[in-house]
């Protein structure tokens, strides 16, 4: 078949649909203006490529969970607390022997142990083969990983690659479900009987919040007001979700919840997903009201008259004394399962 000489037109034609289209960059995406129209960001197709589903539902802040759970190695300040030079610093009782270890045998018995972290998963208790299956799920380490079940709910994880490690620290915070799932670096001496979990991970829901604080900066502030601010849902920072705003923040379970944010004269109430053993009497997660230490507490130290008007209100003998501003907070600090 002879070929055809092309005319100018087809040979500019031609020309063009060779040309490549530049692609659109993960970098470029999350730098975009805040003016861009939501279709012109769906049509973003190389992202997805790029970027996991959980990855486009969260937005991370680089560092947040790293430091504001303290995750540092404390290991050389032990070496450097009890040497053979140092002094004791606890007395013998009778009946009793102490020995030192050098800095050379500190180092070698807690050196296997570097790359490891201990774990307990908050509000519930799982075997050890179901933690381990599901920690391997959650994190997909690229070498060995090695579970030990330390008792009272905590885990001992050894990764035998530091990339291992350094990820699943970097790419916090974890949930098993809406379980938070609490990280801590190994550290010499630890005993589970007497560890505890105070400060943990949770999702918080802004409902209604009026759409000018859709902003990154604004959302940040406002979730610092209850706690360190670890990650931002990125439909939260880029306005495509308007019904509510929604951040994972740090709090402390020994201290009551924030309940409602007062900005300027408006007031925004606040959403706790997934908070497990709530108490409506002190306004804690750990305990439930039937239990609650801080009001087993004050009972006792209260007098035998107090005690009685207690009883009083319970029976509905005095029901204008309830206290309705604690009746507020309680409807309040609501729970989304």
């Amino acid at each position: 078949m002879l070929s055809r000489t092309l005319s100018r037109e087809e040979e500019a034609e031609l020309a063009r649909s060779n040309k490549k289209v530049k692609g659109i960059t993960h970098a470029e995406f999350n730098g975009g203006s805040r003016d861009s129209s939501p279709s012109s960001e769906n049509q973003a197709t190389g992202f997805s490529t790029r970027t996991s589903f959980k990855d486009k539902l969260v937005g991370e802040i680089p560092g947040a969970f790293a430091q504001a759970f303290d995750l540092t190695d404390h290991m050389e300040e032990d070496l450097d607390s009890d040497d053979e030079n140092g002094q004791a610093s606890n007395s013998v009782c009778e009946g009793q022997v102490k020995i030192k270890l050098s800095k050379d045998t500190k180092r070698r018995i807690q050196g296997p142990w570097s790359k490891a972290i201990i774990v307990k998963l908050v509000g519930k208790t799982l075997g050890l083969n179901y933690m381990q299956s599901k920690l391997s799920q959650l994190w997909r380490p690229e070498g060995r990983m090695d579970c030990i079940d330390l008792s009272y709910g905590f885990f001992l994880v050894r990764f035998y690659s530091k990339e291992d490690l350094e990820r699943v620290i970097k790419r916090g915070p974890w949930f098993i479900g809406d379980h938070f799932l609490s990280l801590r670096p190994w550290e010499p001496f630890f005993k589970p009987l007497t560890a505890n979990v105070s400060l943990i991970a949770v999702w918080i829901r802004l409902n209604e919040l009026p759409i000018e604080f859709y902003e990154t900066e604004v959302l940040k502030e406002i979730g610092e007001s209850i706690g360190k601010v670890l990650r931002i849902d990125s439909h939260t920072a880029t306005e495509a979700r308007g019904r509510y705003a929604r951040l994972c923040v740090q709090v402390d379970i020994n201290k009551p919840l924030i309940n409602s944010i007062l900005i300027s004269h408006f007031e925004q109430v606040v959403t706790y997903e997934g908070i497990h053993k709530l108490c409506f009497s002190c306004d804690r997660i750990g305990h439930k009201i039937e239990a609650c230490p801080y009001t087993i507490r004050k009972e006792k130290e209260s007098q035998a008259p107090a005690k009685e008007d207690l009883v009083k209100q319970t029976n509905g003998e005095d029901d204008e004394n309830i206290d309705l501003q604690k009746v507020d907070n309680m409807s309040r600090i609501m729970r989304v399962r």
